[in-house]
This record gives structure tokens, C-alpha cells and sequence, in this order.
């Protein structure tokens, strides 16, 4: 494969525009437009709609909205950080940034816990579980800290 000296630059708009009337009016046979048809099929050209692999016939079956974008997740968020001051319940020299409202026990597991005010904490994104399984070891240790068993984890 040889450079050109091209490389990295771009046309002039007189030569831009010599090409497309150049261009213009062309007719190409149907090989040709064939030929052209089957390299652009291999780059998802025509995959839209009806003709797209991941399709769904049903649309009833359509994810109408997100539930985390509701406005009671929205009010449940706010209480539990109303609840705790708007301060990471671990509150130690680590916590800095952002704060999050957390699910105490999984979103999806317990579907009716939701919107409770008792299944969530306050952490801020230092302290907040990463990975699931570190979720699951922690859930019991954020449910003492909401109970008031444990008051905080505070070094001052």
C-alpha cells in the first residue's frame, strides 16, 4: 500500500465542485450499481426499520419509559437524602464528590422496596458499591447504619 501525498489534506471548494459536476448525470450499469449495493450491505446499509436484525414486530413489547426517570424515583431520591442530611452516612476523610441515593436491596430483586424510604442511603461516589457482589457483602452493614444501630463510621 503506497502514501499519498494527499494524506491529511482536503480539496478545494473549485475542486470539490469540478467533481460533483463531473459526477452529475452519470448512469451506471446495473452491474455496477449491484456491485455497489453488495459493498454497502456489508456496512449496514438498508438496516433500518423492518429490515434491522434486532426489530420488534410487536411494538406493544416497546419499552414505553425508564422507570429510574419517573418522577416518584425522583421524590424517593430526594427523601432519603432529605433523611440523611444530604451527607454520605460513612462520612469519613474519603468521601468527597458527588453524592448518590443507593439501593439497599437491588431495584430489580425487590421491585416493591422501591420507592421506600427505608431501602435507601446516602453515599457519596467513593463509598458507593461498584460491583454487585460487593453490594450484596455491604447490605446488611447500610441496613444497621439506617436502623440507627450504627450511628456513623466518622473519625472525628
Amino acid at each position: 500500500m503506497t502514501k499519498t501525498s494527499f494524506l491529511g489534506r482536503k480539496h478545494s471548494k473549485e475542486s470539490n465542485e469540478k467533481n460533483r459536476l463531473s459526477h452529475l448525470g452519470r448512469k451506471y450499469s446495473k452491474e455496477h450499481r449491484e456491485a455497489i449495493s453488495k459493498a454497502l450491505k456489508g456496512k449496514n446499509y438498508g438496516r433500518i426499520g423492518e429490515n434491522h436484525p434486532r426489530w420488534i414486530k410487536d411494538r406493544t413489547k416497546l419499552v414505553k419509559r425508564q422507570e429510574r426517570n419517573d418522577s416518584a424515583y425522583y421524590a424517593w431520591r430526594r427523601e432519603v437524602w432529605l433523611r440523611d442530611n444530604f451527607k454520605c452516612k460513612i462520612a469519613n476523610p474519603d468521601c468527597l464528590g458527588k453524592i448518590v441515593a443507593h439501593h439497599i436491596l437491588p431495584w430489580s430483586k425487590f421491585p416493591e422496596l422501591r420507592y421506600q424510604i427505608n431501602n435507601g442511603i446516602t453515599l457519596c461516589q467513593a463509598h458507593h458499591p461498584r460491583k454487585r457482589a460487593e453490594e450484596k457483602r455491604l447490605s446488611p452493614y447500610f441496613q444497621k447504619i439506617i436502623s440507627g444501630e450504627i450511628v456513623s463510621v466518622s473519625k472525628e
